[in-house]
């Protein structure tokens, strides 16, 4: 059966009515997300379920969503898996990314308002102000979101949508990345934004691109730290 259509019964005593599915699959989908289980292990939906006060139902549910969101992975008689941080899994996720992003921005070019694009500008600067002071967790949160609004100005909420699912599978790597270059990816928002500002397709098409682009040799160090830092906590 495909990873994204497994289905789980339900077992034992059913416990009081708690969180609902997508409490669940929210608070789940963080644990993934953040590998508060480490890469390649099991999850274990009895604790899950009394650390969380729900049954096992929602708790299925959530994991069967998170398989098929590839956050997670199902073995038949062996139960869910926590993804490995695999170093062609993120450099494909990088590679998508590129393509749609720059797509986005060929659009928003044509279609973005003169407004929207200072809206963007005005909450960017106010993230560069307190960038040396702000937690690594938080910008990345914070860099994402500019990316997702980047990305809304294209008019098109698929790519929006896309580019969610690609953020929370490559937001670990990207977490353990930005200390080391937050002053130059950040100086870059507002050059992507400058040439989106004067409606320079070309430019803006090729500073997205190179923003995102990774060679392979740089996904394979970032991910090798990333594993290092996961299994020194």
């Amino acid at each position: 059966m495909a990873a994204n259509s497994v289905m789980v019964r339900e077992t034992g005593a059913p416990k009081r009515a708690g969180l609902t599915v997508n409490e669940v699959y929210e608070q789940l989908k963080q644990m993934a997300v953040l590998y508060k289980i480490r890469p390649g292990e099991r999850v274990n939906e009895l604790e899950l379920a009394e650390r969380l006060d729900v049954s096992r139902t929602p708790i299925r549910e959530a994991l069967n969503r998170l398989v098929a969101e590839n956050l997670l992975t199902f073995v038949p008689n062996r139960g869910f898996f926590i993804r490995e941080l695999d170093g062609k899994d993120v450099f494909d996720l990088f590679e998508l990314r590129r393509t749609i992003e720059s797509t986005a921005v060929m659009l928003a070019c044509e279609r973005a308002s003169d407004n929207d694009i200072k809206t963007l500008r005005r909450s960017w600067k106010q993230v560069m102000k307190s960038a040396e002071r702000t937690p690594s967790d938080e910008l990345v949160l914070r860099d994402e979101t500019f990316h997702l609004e980047l990305a809304a100005l294209s008019g098109n909420a698929e790519i929006g949508r896309v580019l969610q699912g690609i953020n929370a599978r490559i937001h670990y790597v990207r977490w353990v990345d930005v200390d080391q270059r937050r002053n130059e990816a950040f100086t870059e928002h507002m050059q992507i934004l400058d040439a989106l500002a004067e409606r320079d397709v070309t430019r803006c098409v090729a500073l997205t691109d190179t923003h995102i682009r990774w060679r392979m040799e740089e996904i394979t160090r970032v991910v090798h730290a990333s594993v290092v830092k996961l299994y020194a906590k």
